[in-house]
């Protein structure tokens, strides 16, 4: 098996097609708990997460925990491909193996960067999606933004999206990298261990960033910026607030991880063409 780490292998074809696959994979069959996280971060609500995800199934069918999935993977394909390829590649051509901390850190911003901005408006568009009830398609949703300000709301919330979504990619792939140096866990039970233990690390430091990058994405949502939305949850909210739906995400978060790093070596070890 491939480990992630290692000297990398493929081309940068495979590694994007490799990183679509797991992407796309994984979050289908956390989509439920992703659609339950999001209601939980903007609203005032204060379900929680069971009594969330009862409300949805019993007002909208279960159907709707799937709302949007279609759309979702269509980003997720390409975001995750863009993360696995940039990362390898950033690695096989800048470092020496091993790498360092930081130097993992330094891929994994590149990569993250490089996956948020080219999937930034598809996201802005499903958001839309799923919190409008009255919105159903692709098209009403892509009609909704562009309705407001032109092609720039399709940026909506970018500041607050890459400040919040590149230090959780880099922290992510830093970590399952590093705790796999060490630990040398080669089996299948240990890929999935490293890329829960990886998520839930990376989780705890960026958690926050995402429920601003979420407000800020919100239908005429009355923040200026990042820093203004942070600071009025705060102060009127409370700063647990910033960490509303953090059970959700951990569950979401923690077997998407696992299945996408797991499903990604199985596809390097398995489907190289």
């Amino acid at each position: 098996m491939v480990l992630r780490g290692t000297k990398t292998k493929g081309n940068p074809v495979q590694n994007l097609v490799y990183g679509g696959i797991a992407g796309a994979f994984s979050r289908t069959v956390v989509a439920p708990l992703d659609r339950v996280k999001i209601l939980m971060q903007t609203t005032s609500t204060r379900q929680n997460l069971s009594q969330m995800f009862l409300k949805v199934v019993k007002t909208e069918g279960v159907q709707s925990l799937w709302k949007g999935n279609v759309l979702n993977c269509s980003r997720i394909f390409p975001y995750s491909a863009l993360q696995f390829a940039t990362y390898d590649m950033c690695k096989a051509t800048q470092f020496e193996e091993p790498l360092t901390v930081p130097q993992r850190l330094i891929c994994g911003s590149v990569a993250g960067f490089v996956a948020t901005t080219a999937t930034h408006p598809i996201d802005v568009i499903r958001h839309r999606l799923l919190l409008q009830n009255n919105i159903h398609t692709f098209h009403e949703a892509t009609k909704s933004i562009l309705s407001e300000k032109g092609t720039r709301s399709l940026f909506k919330g970018y500041g607050s999206t890459i400040s919040g979504l590149v230090p959780f990619i880099a922290v992510n792939f830093c970590a399952f990298d590093t705790l796999k140096t060490h630990l040398q866990w080669t089996s299948t039970p240990g890929i999935l261990c490293l890329g829960a233990a990886s998520a839930l690390i990376s989780q705890s430091i960026c958690y926050p960033l995402d429920t601003v990058r979420r407000r800020m994405q919100i239908k005429g949502t009355p923040y200026k910026h990042g820093f203004d939305a942070f600071w009025n949850i705060i102060t009127k909210e409370g700063v647990i607030k910033l960490y509303s739906g953090i059970s959700a995400n951990a569950l979401k978060i923690v077997p998407n991880s696992s299945i996408r790093f797991m499903v990604y070596e199985l596809c390097r070890r398995s489907l190289d063409f």
